[in-house]
């Protein structure tokens, strides 16, 4: 197979702290898939710490693509919905112009689906745009 080639994109992170693999000294894969990120975030309060942490890998797009429901507002990131699962946390898939490739932006969220940790990770990914 040809080496494939993602586009540039862009992201509102200012909620989140972003690392490379290579800066955070872990490997570049999870699972066997590319590991392009690691976000974190933490919404704090007088007496609440809640804390959510995402990654962003890559993926071919086919027909086994799970059901995916477009971000209200946003451009390119679909909601993956999952029945079967009793995780915590959100996936967005975020396909590439030409539709063969995609990123996977999953959120793991430990204290539950918490209001305004969601609201930053729609935010997150409403934000998301292919750079020209």
């Amino acid at each position: 197979m040809q080496d494939l080639t993602l586009p540039s994109f862009e992201m509102d992170c200012r909620d989140w702290v972003v690392v490379t693999p290579e800066d955070a000294g872990i490997p570049d894969e999870l699972g066997g898939t590319p590991l392009l990120a690691m976000l974190s975030t933490v919404v704090l309060g007088i007496d609440r710490f809640t804390p959510a942490s995402g990654v962003l890998t890559i993926g071919l797009m086919d027909e086994e693509t799970p059901v995916a429901v477009p971000v209200d507002g946003g451009d390119v990131a679909a909601e993956l919905v999952d029945e079967e699962s009793d995780e915590f946390g959100m996936r967005f898939v975020l396909p590439t112009p030409s539709g063969r490739l995609a990123l996977l932006a999953e959120f793991a969220m430990p204290e539950g689906r918490d209001p305004e940790i969601v609201e930053r990770v729609e935010d997150l990914m409403r934000s998301f745009r292919w750079a020209a």
